[in-house]
C-alpha cells in the first residue's frame, strides 16, 4: 500500500472521511463520497524543511493516485518547481501511484502560458507517473474517483 510511509507519522492524517481539505486562503477540496482510505501529508514546513517544497500531499491509498497541492499566490512557475522538487524527493515513498498535480492560485497569470518550455515538461514528468495537471484559483475542487 502506497500509504505505509505516512500512516501513524506526525506529518499526516489518514482516514476515509467524506471532504478533504487543505488551505492557506486558497482552498482545494477532495470530495470522497466513497469513503476511500486517504493520508493527507503536510508537506510544506513538516515533512520537508527546507527548499522548494509544495504545501500538501493526498493519497488515495486504495487506489494509488497521489495529489500533489500547491496553494499559491500568482506565481504558477514557482509552483510547478515547488511540485517538482517534491516529487523528486518523495517518489521513493510513493512507489507505483499515478501522480497528479493540484495548483490553487490566487489569481490566473496575465499571460497563457501553456507552451512554454518548463509547463510543458512538468506536464510530461505527470504523464509519466499517469497523471495530470489542474489549476484554477481561489477554490479548485474535485471528486475522488
Amino acid at each position: 500500500m502506497s500509504c505505509d510511509n505516512f500512516k501513524n507519522h506526525k506529518c499526516s492524517t489518514c482516514d476515509n472521511r467524506k471532504v478533504i481539505v487543505v488551505q492557506q486562503k486558497r482552498k482545494y477540496t477532495l470530495n470522497n463520497t466513497s469513503e476511500k482510505y486517504v493520508c493527507t501529508v503536510k508537506v510544506d514546513g513538516c515533512l520537508i524543511t527546507e527548499g522548494a517544497r509544495c504545501d500538501y500531499l493526498i493519497i488515495n491509498c486504495d487506489e494509488s493516485v497521489a495529489y500533489y497541492v500547491e496553494l499559491k499566490g500568482k506565481d504558477f512557475l514557482y509552483a510547478i518547481e515547488q511540485i517538482t522538487r517534491s516529487i523528486e524527493l518523495l517518489s521513493d515513498k510513493i512507489n507505483g501511484c499515478k501522480i497528479n498535480a493540484r495548483i490553487v492560485l490566487t489569481r490566473v497569470p496575465a499571460p497563457d502560458l501553456k507552451n512554454y518550455p518548463k509547463i510543458l515538461r512538468f506536464e510530461k514528468l505527470l504523464r509519466g507517473y499517469n497523471g495530470n495537471l489542474r489549476k484554477d484559483t481561489i477554490h479548485l475542487v474535485e471528486q475522488l474517483p
